[in-house]
């Protein structure tokens, strides 16, 4: 599930901005430029997410007429990751700037949620998805290696 589309950047960040931050003759919004930064911005979501949630996210259930639902991404989730993909499209960015300070608080929010100390909600009800399984999935083994030290009497005299 995408939780964000170059549409949805258009719509928040007006289509001037976008123009400016994709096309260099300021002609028209480079529609796969603003693709690529919502994945790198979808991959850091979903880094943060998978601790909580079984991914692909299922989305969440939004009545669309008489009988009718449609799956979409959670609406903050969406806010999120227009925010993050914002600032990766700007090339040079002072610290203190509105897109660097969304920025920060969009990737906070998401290590809350992973941390779960906040959570993501659907505004009609229901989860966005099933949350994952903890521990390791079935099948996987983990292993914490320490680095081996080695000294003069393991070495054999190499040096």
């Amino acid at each position: 599930m995408r939780y964000a589309t170059p549409q949805d950047m258009v719509a928040r960040f007006g289509e001037p901005e976008m123009i400016q931050l994709t096309d260099p003759d300021n002609a028209a919004v480079q529609v796969a430029r603003v693709e690529l930064k919502l994945d790198d911005a979808h991959a850091l979501a979903d880094g943060c997410l998978g601790a909580v949630f079984a991914l692909p996210l299922a989305g969440c259930a939004k009545p669309a007429g008489v009988g009718a639902v449609e799956y979409v991404p959670p609406p903050q989730l969406t806010r999120i990751v227009c925010d993050i993909a914002r600032y990766y499209l700007y090339d040079d960015l002072a610290p203190e700037a509105e897109v660097y300070r969304r920025f920060k608080t969009a990737t906070a929010e998401l290590q809350a949620i992973a941390e779960g100390k906040a959570k993501l909600v659907c505004p009609w009800g229901g989860e966005p998805g099933a949350t994952a399984a903890s521990g390791p999935a079935s099948g996987d083994t983990f292993h914490d290696f320490a680095p081996r030290q080695i000294g003069r009497d393991v070495d054999g005299g190499y040096r």
